[in-house]
């Protein structure tokens, strides 16, 4: 009998089973096979995508270097090359998690987990017993309602890691972060690339000026992007996909190579059988309370995406480590933090804190500041000074409530507003510091500047 089943090795689960281990817990980590460990996000997800996307936009930086001197050659893109580094980048990164989990001496079996009763899960023939579970099995693609998933000419997310050759054309459905971080990854490598957005703008959870901002910037570099687009027909043909999108004034039949599908994703819950545990969920979703427990079964906790708090990876570590705290009897760490949510299309996008759509609805009083990157000389030395920082303030104390950044190295530069919301810093202090020249850090200054 073990002290602590964890049920799931993506980052929450290696994460807290390696927290518990380290704290002298006896702990087993259930995954289905070797080639999961690591989760969506290391093996077909965050890490994966952006060596992806880190190669794709090189070539599209090409034209502006070569204005600066650079002889740049291109001959067309090498996709096994590209999925080799790749996949060497997931084993070294997976080397490091074994280590990790070895030095905790958590223990690891494969198979599929599902529960027996309150006290045990059975993987394959064996019944495994513990005095506590933890629930960290991720997330999969959300299916389309009309199109079907073929993992040919109809491909999730996942299916794009292991494409031999690039499409000619292809569909991206959906326009959220992943769909945004595709069309990147696809036009900056030539293919012609056609976003169908169901909402009125392209990353929903954004405010509406970034979203906007996207829209634009992608339109601008060739991307064609349709909002308020829904699929009402389509038909596989030998040679790509046939699809009718009603645009709302008007329907248009396209053709393309491919489709890919992304809106959204669901949890890995269904073959738990979580009622055999007394385990209430909702929509798969497992219902939890502010300890991140079951809210029917204490000796249950749930983490990351089976859970509904926001699918970032970031967030999965800290609700392990939130719940390693309190089985391990550690200081609570607070139910509520603030983290950034960060899209790595090209431009880049981020955000932290609250946004103007929140602060409206509470009814906050509060002022924006912006400053664009077309006036910072960092952002034109690096070739795109498209987008914008916009701080969110109080408007009677003036202190840092959110930001929003789309542009050059947002995804980076969001974290210095981590630590100022945190600090409840105000406009009057920022102004008084100095940063450095030219970088692009410094184009936030300006954003201060009569403080």
């Amino acid at each position: 009998m073990y002290d602590v089943v964890v049920i799931g090795a993506g980052p929450a689960g290696y994460e807290i089973a390696s927290l518990l281990g380290e704290g002298g817990k006896s702990v087993c980590l259930i995954e289905k096979d070797e080639e999961h460990l690591g989760g969506t996000c290391l093996n077909w997800g965050c890490v994966s995508a952006k060596n992806f996307l880190e190669s794709a936009i090189y070539t599209k930086k090409a034209s502006y270097f070569k204005e600066c001197g650079v002889d740049f050659t291109l001959n067309g893109f090498d996709m096994e090359k590209l999925k080799s580094n790749t996949c060497r980048l997931i084993c070294d990164t997976k080397t490091g998690i074994f280590k990790k989990l070895k030095k905790a001496k958590a223990e690891i079996k494969y198979g599929t987990a599902s529960f027996v009763d309150e006290n045990s899960i059975q993987v394959g023939d064996e019944i495994i017993e513990a005095s506590e579970f933890i629930i960290a099995t991720g997330s999969n693609h959300r299916e389309h309602p009309l199109m079907k998933i073929d993992k040919d000419k109809i491909i999730s997310s996942k299916e794009v890691f292991t494409l031999d050759n690039l499409p000619e054309s292809i569909l991206i459905v959906g326009g959220g972060a992943i769909g945004c971080e595709f069309a990147t990854f696809f036009h900056s490598l030539g293919v012609k690339t056609h976003i169908a957005e169901f909402t009125p703008k392209l990353l929903p959870i954004e405010d509406d000026d970034m979203g906007k901002t996207i829209k634009r910037e992608f339109e601008r570099s060739g991307i064609k992007v349709d909002v308020k687009a829904n699929i009402i027909e389509y038909e596989v043909l030998e040679d790509g996909v046939q699809v009718t999108l009603d645009l709302g004034k008007k329907q248009e039949v396209l053709k393309f190579d491919k489709v890919l599908i992304s809106i959204g994703r669901v949890p890995n819950t269904s073959e738990l059988n979580l009622e055999k545990a007394n385990v209430a969920s909702d929509n798969g979703f497992v219902e939890v309370d502010s300890n991140l427990q079951s809210e029917t079964n204490k000796k249950v906790y749930a983490i990351g995406d089976v859970i509904k708090s926001p699918a970032l990876a970031h967030v999965a570590y800290y609700e392990a480590k939130r719940v390693a705290n309190k089985i391990l009897n550690h200081e609570a760490l607070p139910q509520k933090a603030i983290f950034p949510s960060v899209t790595f299309c090209s431009p880049q996008v981020a955000s932290i804190g609250e946004s103007e759509y929140s602060l409206k609805e509470q009814g906050v009083k509060f002022k924006t500041k912006k400053v664009f990157f077309k006036t910072s000389a960092k952002a034109k030395i690096k070739g795109d000074d498209s987008g914008f920082i916009k701080i969110i303030y109080d408007e009677e104390s003036e202190t840092i409530l959110g930001t929003g950044i789309v542009g050059n190295e947002a995804t980076e530069l969001i974290h210095q507003f981590l630590v100022a919301i945190n600090a409840k810093l105000t406009l009057k202090d920022l102004s008084k510091m100095i940063f450095a020249h030219p970088t692009l850090s410094e184009s936030t200054l300006e954003v201060f500047l009569g403080h």
